[in-house]
């Protein structure tokens, strides 16, 4: 007994789980749950209850009474109402007893919360621990050598495709990395022979012109040696008209 705190021994709940426990000061309920009566312990504290007010201690007196009669909706708020208690002692036990009456509404995860609140406030408590872990190895077991191998195998292959994967990847990129480049170079190929090509043409079109050009002027030339040729044939002509004409008159005076 401890500050008029008693602590109930705790008991195997269906063999896995512990069951409720409560610590309140000695008195008639204690003995009534002791003795397995938990319809009277039920009906002392919630007389308490209801002289006292809403008593702490008492709610977690009536919470287990409620629990071993199977009553697990009447446990849980009896426990939640424990909670209020500013006795860590009392206030740990109450969340482990919560997570008993949710293990047993096969409220797993709920069931862990709690367990792993009461060992918050409570590291040492073996219990909780127990449960705690417990219910873990029942969501997670560990697995066989068999299924290790499998898994190992399973991790190795996917390891191994992801490989090849990933080397399918790098030369795919490598292959498009050359392509691009053989792609650019066709392309300035290109370029530089269309502006290897639109030289010549500008070469070609500036020999045409000046060829052109020359022609014209020789055209030109040509042209007025031609129209010196007739000016000088027309003064031979009129030289000799002039001739003739002086000879007739001459031969006239005659």
């Amino acid at each position: 007994m401890k500050n008029g705190v008693v602590g109930l021994s705790a008991r195997i709940f269906f063999i896995i789980l512990c069951s409720v426990s409560f610590s309140l000061s000695q008195d008639k309920g204690i003995n009534y749950y002791q003795n397995r009566e938990f319809e009277e312990a039920r009906n002392y504290y919630e007389s308490l209850i209801r002289e006292r007010g809403n008593n702490p201690q008492a709610q977690f007196g009536r919470g287990s009474s409620s629990f071993q009669q199977g009553d697990m909706e009447t446990a849980e708020q009896a426990f939640e109402q424990s909670l209020k208690s500013s006795d860590l002692d009392l206030r740990s036990k109450a969340l482990y007893n919560l997570g008993n009456t949710f293990y047993h509404n096969k409220k797993t995860e709920e069931a862990l919360a709690y367990y792993r609140k009461a060992l918050e406030l409570d590291p040492n408590d073996k219990e909780a621990k127990y449960n705690y872990e417990f219910l873990r190895y029942q969501q997670d077991p560990p697995e066989d050598d068999n299924q290790k191998q499998d898994q190992s195998k399973e991790e190795e292959n996917k390891e191994e495709q992801d490989q090849e994967k990933q080397e399918e990847k790098d030369q795919q990129d490598k292959e498009e990395q050359e392509q691009e480049k053989q792609d650019e170079k066709d392309q300035q190929d290109k370029e530089e022979e269309n502006d290897q090509e639109n030289q010549e043409q500008q070469q070609q079109q500036q020999q045409k012109q000046e060829a052109s050009e020359e022609q014209k002027t020789q055209d030109l030339k040509q042209a007025e040696s031609i129209l010196d040729a007739l000016k000088q044939d027309e003064k031979i002509m009129q030289k000799q008209q002039i001739a003739r004409a002086k000879s007739r008159k001459l031969a006239k005076d005659w």
